[in-house]
């Protein structure tokens, strides 16, 4: 569904650092799911988030810039009168009780993730069963991270830290691990990578993707 497609750009990012945080419930797995707080949208204001979702989703994305001409190639140009028609911005701004309706909404997400916002960081807290890593042992993995940005930051250069996973404290290194021959990282491209999604800031209480 389009709720779906909204959390692989908004958490899907987020979601698959976790999948390499997951490699510790060999060490530390919890054996209950966590109790995270749901949100819930009146349906009026779910309907109208999901239009701007739809609305970015359907939006191109804005073309490269175009390369500075030089002063020669500038002088030789023929001038021509084009009126200027400033392509519309591709932007969705959602605040932390926007993503976390869309999460309650979710029958597959509900209860199991939360953000919230202040300045230019997010908590995310997500309680997922282990299950959803093929391989590992049965249990829940707990864990939580902040997301730092400064000012609109490329997706593959978002700031994770403060990574805990079962109450254990985990390196922010393990972006870098592998998983199935891939690094994390690349997971997390490549959820991103279909919605066209270049830049994120967190600011003044909210999300804004370009």
């Amino acid at each position: 569904s389009a709720k779906g497609c909204l959390l692989l750009v908004v958490l899907g990012v987020l979601a698959f650092l976790l999948f390499g945080v997951a490699s510790y419930l060999l060490y530390s797995r919890g054996s209950k799911p966590a109790a995270l707080p749901v949100t819930e949208l009146p349906q009026a204001e779910l309907e109208s988030v999901q239009q701007r979702i739809d609305q970015f989703e359907a939006m191109p994305p804005a073309p490269p810039p175009s390369p500075i001409p030089t002063a020669q190639a500038a002088a030789d140009e023929t001038p021509t009168s084009v009126p200027a028609t400033p392509a519309p911005e591709r932007q969705l701004v959602l605040t932390a009780d926007e993503i976390n309706g869309l999460i309650s909404a979710n029958k597959k997400s509900r209860g199991h993730a939360y953000v919230s916002l202040s300045g230019n960081t997010a908590h995310v807290q997500i309680s997922i069963s282990s299950e959803k890593v093929p391989g590992f042992p049965p249990g829940f993995l707990n864990g939580s991270f902040t997301i730092t940005t400064n000012g609109p930051t490329p997706i593959s250069a978002l700031q994770v830290s403060k990574i805990q996973a079962n109450g254990l404290p985990v390196p922010s290194g393990v972006l870098s691990m592998g998983y199935r021959g891939r690094s994390i990282l690349s997971y997390a491209m490549d959820a991103a990578a279909p919605y066209n999604v270049s830049t994120a800031e967190i600011r003044d209480g909210a999300i804004i993707l370009h």
